[in-house]
């Protein structure tokens, strides 16, 4: 999958708020070391923007089987109460630990050396955008309360952007196989090209 996305860096930002996403640095460190020098912050991408001037998109992938949704042991869906159900500790935690890395890459980019290195490619950090790429919908499917639950989240986060691989897939095939499609120039594709 790594090595897929990577090559494929334009499936992270093409279509996500029209910005076309190039990858600057693979796990990269966004700082945030004591003075110890523990508690690194790493994350999967840090990207930028396509443009004249550059603004810099960090992005965080967990899994397509990453749950969106919480169960109770037996497999029964855990719900609040009104039909609400409870967000998973997973999808939770990508969402804490892309925020903290966004406040964190927000400081540590206007470091001298962090900052020289960015300027040099027009590239700048202000208020830096996430993406998350985590589950699929697919668990959702069975259960009107499921899919409320989670689409009222996703709508009403301001950051990270929440996009599930399915829905990643779907947008990818969608701009490969359009024939309007400048940026990206290959052959047929099918669904046995993609490792999700």
């Amino acid at each position: 999958l790594e090595s897929f996305l990577m090559k494929n860096d334009w499936i992270f930002g093409y279509g996500l708020n029209y910005y076309y996403l190039n990858v600057v640095e693979d796990q990269p460190d966004f700082g945030g070391r004591n003075y110890t020098g523990k508690g690194s912050q790493r994350g999967d991408y840090l990207t930028r923007t396509s443009g004249e001037t550059k603004f810099t998109v960090l992005v965080e992938i967990k899994t397509p089987k990453t749950q969106l949704i919480t169960y109770k042991k037996n497999g029964q869906l855990e719900e609040n109460r009104n039909g609400a159900c409870l967000l998973s500790k997973y999808l939770l935690g990508g969402i804490s630990q892309i925020q903290i890395n966004c406040r964190t890459w927000s400081i540590e980019s206007q470091d001298k050396k962090n900052a020289t290195s960015l300027e040099r490619q027009n590239t700048f950090t202000v208020q830096p955008k996430g993406i998350l790429v985590i589950g699929n919908t697919l668990e959702l499917k069975d259960n009107e309360d499921k899919v409320n639950t989670f689409e009222e989240y996703r709508r009403n986060i301001h950051n990270p952007e929440i996009i599930t691989f399915d829905e990643l897939y779907e947008r990818a095939k969608f701009i490969v196989q359009s024939k309007n499609s400048d940026p990206i120039e290959t052959d047929e594709i099918n669904d046995d090209d993609f490792p999700f």
